[in-house]
């Protein structure tokens, strides 16, 4: 799949980046300084990919009834 030209990261490079930091946080090796920065940035990278979910689902859903009613008027114009 190619990337949008908006240079808008991936929802897979979005997530990639979190879990990156989640095993770092988990290891209890990152430094105490830097915990915080971590945390605000795994928060951030958090709402992102849910935006991009939110954002999925609707487009399916749009599609998924855009389908159900060219076949619901197929289906009227066979009877």
């Amino acid at each position: 799949m190619s990337k949008k030209k908006s240079d808008e990261p991936s929802y897979a490079e979005l997530s990639g980046e979190l879990e990156t930091i989640l095993d770092e946080i988990e290891s209890g090796e990152i430094d105490l300084d830097e915990l915080s920065d971590k945390v605000e940035r795994a928060a951030t990278l958090l709402s992102q990919c849910r935006k991009k979910l939110a954002a999925t689902e609707t487009k399916v859903k749009k599609v998924t009834a855009e389908l159900q009613t060219a076949m619901d008027e197929q289906e009227d114009g066979n009877e």
